[in-house]
C-alpha cells in the first residue's frame, strides 16, 4: 500500500473514531431525565365514584410539564389541564378524571433554543407525526387506584426542569393508577405520587417516565438525531373544594 493511501486510510480511521466519539457522547449527555419508569398495562377498571367530598381542578394553577430528549439535547414544554375532579373520602382520593387540552401543548425550552425554534416545534407537535390535534383534541386520564407508599421510593430531581418545580417530589405518599388516553389509545399506568389532603383543597406532585410509541407517537426525528422513546412527565395539581 503507497504511503498516500495509508495516510488516507488513517485520516478516515480517525474521522470515524471522532464522530463515534461525538455520537457516543450525546448518548449519554442527554439521557431522558432521572425517575421512576410509569408502570404500563392494559387498561383497567375505573375506580368507583364513592360518596365522598368533591374537587374541581383549579386549571390556572394545575402544571403539567414534559421533557423530551434526543441525541443533541433536549426540550421542554407544557400542556393545559382544560378539567378535572377528584373524589375524597376519609383524607384519600378514591377517584378522579382528569382532561388535557391537546392544542395548548406548546415548546418552551431550554432558552438556547430560541422562541422561533420552539414555535416551529409547537407547530410539528400539533400535526399528525406527533399527537394530530386536529383529530385528537383532548388526552384523558381516569383513576383506577390510589394506595400508599410507604416512601421507600426515592424521585431524583432533574436539572432540565428548574422553571416547573412545583411538580418535584422526593418521598412519594401513594402511588397511582390511571388509564391515559392519548390519540385515542388507551393504556394503564402506574406512578408514584405525592398527595396532600386538607379540607379546602388537594394538591398532588408526581414525575415519571412514559414510553410514547404506546400511544404511536413514533416520530423517529433526524437520522442524525434520533428522538429517544422515552418522555418525562412532570404534574402539580391543585384542586379545590
Amino acid at each position: 500500500m503507497s504511503i498516500a493511501k495509508t495516510f488516507k486510510k488513517v485520516n478516515t480511521m480517525k474521522k470515524s473514531s471522532i464522530l463515534y466519539a461525538v455520537i457516543v457522547s450525546g448518548l449519554f449527555s442527554c439521557q431522558p431525565p432521572k425517575g421512576p419508569d410509569a408502570v404500563t398495562s392494559e387498561p383497567r377498571e375505573a375506580a368507583e365514584v364513592a360518596t365522598g367530598t368533591k374537587f374541581t381542578v383549579n386549571t390556572s394553577e394545575s402544571l403539567v410539564e414534559w421533557i423530551g430528549t434526543k441525541v443533541s439535547g433536549y426540550h421542554t414544554g407544557t400542556v393545559k389541564l382544560k378539567s378535572g375532579e377528584l373524589t375524597v373520602s376519609n383524607g384519600e382520593i378514591t377517584s378522579g378524571t382528569f382532561v388535557l387540552d391537546m392544542n395548548s401543548i406548546v415548546a418552551s425550552g431550554p432558552d438556547r433554543v430560541g422562541e422561533k425554534a420552539n414555535s416551529k416545534l409547537t407547530t410539528h407537535l400539533h400535526s399528525p407525526d406527533f399527537f394530530d390535534v386536529n383529530k385528537f383534541a383532548e388526552a384523558t386520564f381516569v383513576i383506577t387506584g390510589v394506595k400508599q407508599n410507604d416512601g421507600s421510593v426515592k424521585v431524583v430531581d432533574d436539572q432540565r426542569g428548574e422553571k416547573l418545580n412545583k411538580y418535584k417530589i422526593t418521598n412519594p405518599t401513594h402511588s397511582i393508577s390511571g388509564n391515559l388516553t392519548v390519540k385515542g389509545l388507551e393504556k394503564n399506568i402506574e406512578f408514584p405520587a405525592e398527595i396532600t389532603v386538607s379540607n379546602e383543597s388537594v394538591e398532588a406532585r408526581a414525575k415519571f417516565n412514559i414510553d410514547r410509541k404506546l400511544w404511536d407517537i413514533t416520530y423517529t426525528g433526524q437520522p442524525d438525531d434520533l428522538i429517544r422513546d422515552e418522555i418525562h412527565i412532570g404534574i402539580y395539581l391543585k384542586a379545590d373544594k
